[in-house]
């Protein structure tokens, strides 16, 4: 009898620990995910800049990300994750995406520019 409280025990403290995990896992969120995706999106496209070729390659982008998720208080791992775990759940993506729209939509209807990172972002010379 006494193994099999213990066991059940350990099965609900695994259990328990796997929900706590996921739920507290802020990226996993479709509306938070979409609002650090959008600022990653637009500091690469707002700072693009097609005169000088340096500007936009792949490690100028990817610092500018850095950039912006180093201010929002995410490391590029954790992005990683949430891209990762959100391309395994189409649904999820397509929340992610319904989002991401309605975020540009409320930033274009207002005339709002500033994404409140300008200042974090890498210079190109």
């Amino acid at each position: 009898m006494g193994v099999i409280f213990l066991w059940a025990n350990f099965f609900w403290a695994l259990l328990l620990l796997g929900c706590a995990s996921k739920a507290s896992n802020p990226l996993q969120e479709p509306e938070r995910f979409a609002e650090i995706y959008t600022k990653v999106l637009l500091a690469n496209e707002v700072e693009a800049d097609f005169t000088r070729p340096q500007a936009n390659d792949v490690s100028t982008r990817a610092a500018r990300a850095d950039s912006v998720l180093r201010a929002l208080g995410v490391n590029r791992r954790q992005f990683e994750a949430a891209v990762k775990y959100f391309g395994e759940r189409p649904e999820r993506w397509q929340e992610v995406y319904t989002h991401v729209v309605k975020i540009l939509e409320e930033r274009t209807n207002t005339g709002s520019t500033d994404d409140g990172l300008r200042s974090s972002q890498p210079q190109v010379q």
